[in-house]
C-alpha cells in the first residue's frame, strides 16, 4: 500500500472544495465543525481546542477577511473573552460545502456497494483514530 496516496485523495478533495466552494481547509473546518454541533456559539479558547489547533493559529484563521464573511464573533460582557458561530452567510454556506462533499464522495466511492462503502468508512475512522497515535521523535 502507498501510504502517500491518503495525501494524494486529501489534495485532491482540498482543490474540488476550493474551486465548488471557494474555501480553504481551514474555512472548511470551522464550517463543518460549526454545522456538526448546531451553531452552539463557543469562546474562541474552546473552539480552538476543539479544534486542535492554537489559540493564535483559531485567531489568525478567524482575521481571514473570507472567513470574517462567515462568523459571528461576539465579546463576552463579563471578560475579555470572545464567543464564535457562523452568521447567516456562514450556515448557507456550510450547507453549500455538505453538497459539494457528498457529490465528492458519490464519486469517490461509487464503485462500492453500500455493505462495502460503511466497512470502508469504519475501518477508514479506525486508522484516523490511530494516525493520533503516531509521533514524531
Amino acid at each position: 500500500m502507498d501510504i502517500l496516496s491518503f495525501s494524494t485523495i486529501a489534495d485532491q478533495i482540498k482543490r474540488e472544495v476550493n474551486h465548488k466552494c471557494g474555501l480553504n481547509i481551514s474555512q472548511t473546518r470551522i464550517l463543518l465543525f460549526f454545522d456538526k454541533n448546531n451553531n452552539k456559539a463557543l469562546t474562541m479558547g474552546n473552539l480552538a481546542n476543539e479544534l486542535n489547533i492554537s489559540l493564535s493559529t483559531l485567531s489568525r484563521q478567524l482575521q481571514q477577511k473570507k472567513t470574517q464573511n462567515f462568523i459571528k464573533v461576539n465579546k463576552s460582557e463579563k471578560d475579555s473573552s470572545k464567543s464564535v458561530k457562523l452568521n447567516n452567510r456562514g450556515l448557507k454556506k456550510a450547507s453549500e460545502l455538505k453538497t459539494a462533499l457528498k457529490q465528492i464522495e458519490t464519486i469517490l466511492f461509487s464503485f462500492l456497494d453500500e455493505e462495502e462503502f460503511n466497512n470502508f468508512t469504519k475501518q477508514l475512522s479506525t486508522v484516523a483514530k490511530s494516525s493520533n497515535e503516531i509521533s514524531t521523535d
